[in-house]
């Protein structure tokens, strides 16, 4: 997957607002937007680097569960996917088989995918409130959030925003322009959409669904 810096090396008229969207958070707002997730009943973890974030995975995760993750820029900057599928991977990984499998069974596939017992990803921003947005053009990381028995999020702390306004204009101003300029590249389409928008503004009630590993890095789009 193309990194941020390499999507302007593929498009060179490629332009997002870097300085208001792709900055780290003051601490004190770090600080808040971690007591504030933490209240809505999710489980926050913030680590130093993108080594600790995959040890962190590879520590929690227990063994032979089944593990997909939503393709990701921030999952390949820590060495996940690298890992996932490697030899020396613990998990079972999910989707594996589901490239295995003919491409007229792979659709099927995707969808009780999104039910494993632990689903990955990143998301498009999180607010100082507490507020987790994601969006997606296909249903295949918006649908894990809500069909997975554990969800981990892994994100760079430049995700961290004040608002749900500010959550909303980076989706669209920042993480669609990023995500239609891959799209380009991997598939040759017109660009991205966003077809699914997923505001979760508290966590499941029963126990703590969602993990969210903040790295204090500037992280994937």
């Amino acid at each position: 997957m193309l990194s941020f810096k390499q999507l302007g090396e593929t498009e060179k008229d490629f332009k997002v607002d870097e300085k208001k969207f792709r900055v780290a958070p003051s601490n004190e707002l770090l600080l808040e937007t971690v007591k504030n997730l933490e209240l809505k009943n999710h489980r926050v973890t913030v680590v130093e680097d993108e080594a600790a974030a995959l040890q962190l995975l590879i520590d929690e995760i227990p063994k032979d569960s089944e593990v997909m993750a939503a393709s990701s820029c921030t999952l390949d900057e820590i060495g996940f996917k690298k890992y996932y599928f490697s030899d020396d991977c613990k998990w079972k990984n999910v989707h594996k088989k589901i490239l295995a499998k003919p491409a007229a069974e792979q659709g099927v596939a995707r969808k009780v995918a999104l039910a494993s017992d632990y689903f990955l990803s990143s998301v498009c921003a999180i607010t100082k409130s507490g507020n987790i947005y994601v969006a997606d053009a296909s249903g295949t990381r918006v649908g894990g959030f809500t069909a997975s028995t554990n969800m981990v999020i892994v994100t760079g702390f430049n995700k961290i925003v004040e608002t749900d306004e500010l959550a909303l204009q980076r989706t669209e101003q920042f993480c669609l322009p990023c995500e239609s300029v891959r799209a380009r590249y991997a598939y040759g389409n017109k660009g991205s959409v966003i077809q699914n928008l997923l505001s979760c503004k508290f966590g499941a009630t029963m126990y703590n669904k969602y993990h969210i590993i903040l790295v204090k890095k500037l992280l994937g789009y």
